[in-house]
């Protein structure tokens, strides 16, 4: 977009001589009015050192609006940085091969049964890993299905480049339940992780069992087991929640989404707000 003179104005009157300043092809609605989103770089590089939220026309909105537009755009551009995101993103989440967790599935039911009667000295165990094989194979097609969502949400908002309220809590709504699901699934497996050994154990002189055994140990590795603790150490920034004593219960998944939601919401006014020249 062409930026009106009293918008180049005030712009460079914000920055300092060993800055440049980036501005944000996002425009944000607050009620009728647009706002350009731009940030303050050193020209050697590293982190933003200032923000602004100025008119199309080069009016600067009241403090109100300024933060609503600043926490829009810069939020929508964070959520879409992590869906492009190859590692530890939406886009690695789709591509993930589940068929192993189907095969998993098939290899219990076939050495142990489509029922495990509750007499069974694994019940635990072998019920807990049944459910997390059948999570996971559930979740592949939200997965997929939310990430068509949010890039169809994208691809409108790079015709118009105009963020109003809709478009974002649209896309907002889908980086909170693309958390839950996958820090629900990531929980799972780390709470089955340590009764991986007990179900080896039990299979490891069967025969008929070799692809079960070799299966589970594909996923009994350290490896496996530091990523799934790297994950949930920092899926939420401590200082906003902690969620080292949540399972995966109905409540304590919504519990998550809260802290979540809150995380991004406070860390605002820490991180960003004060960067902030208006």
């Amino acid at each position: 977009m062409r930026l009106s003179k009293k918008a180049k104005k005030e712009i460079k009157k914000r920055k300092k001589w060993y800055e440049k300043s980036v501005v944000s092809r996002h425009i944000g609605r607050v009620g009728k009015d647009d706002y350009l989103y731009l940030l303050y770089y050193n020209l050697w590089g590293g982190d933003p050192k200032g923000a602004l939220a100025i008119g199309v026309n080069g009016d600067l909105p009241n403090p109100a609006d300024t933060k609503e537009a600043v926490f829009m755009v810069s939020t929508f551009n964070n959520v879409m940085e992590f869906a492009a995101r190859d590692k530890l993103g939406m886009r690695d989440i789709v591509k993930r091969p589940i068929g192993l967790m189907n095969r998993l599935e098939t290899k219990l039911i076939e050495y142990f049964g489509e029922v495990i009667p509750d007499s069974h000295e694994l019940y635990e165990e072998l019920s807990q890993l049944r459910e997390l094989a059948m999570v996971m194979q559930e979740n592949q097609p939200q997965f997929k299905d939310m990430f068509e969502k949010i890039w169809s949400l994208f691809k409108e908002q790079e015709q118009d480049h105009i963020l109003t309220h809709d478009r974002f809590n649209k896309v907002y709504k889908i980086f909170l339940d693309w958390h839950v699901l996958i820090y629900k699934e990531q929980r799972m497996q780390l709470l089955m992780h340590e009764k991986f050994p007990v179900i080896m154990e039990y299979i490891k002189n069967d025969k008929e069992a070799a692809e079960l055994s070799k299966i589970l140990k594909s996923f009994y590795t350290e490896k496996r087991r530091k990523a799934l603790e790297n994950f949930l150490e920092g899926v939420i920034n401590k200082e906003f929640g902690n969620i080292e004593n949540l399972s995966y219960s109905p409540q304590d998944l919504q519990q998550f989404r809260t802290l979540k939601e809150r995380e991004t919401t406070e860390a605002f006014p820490v991180r960003i707000a004060p960067l902030i020249r208006n």
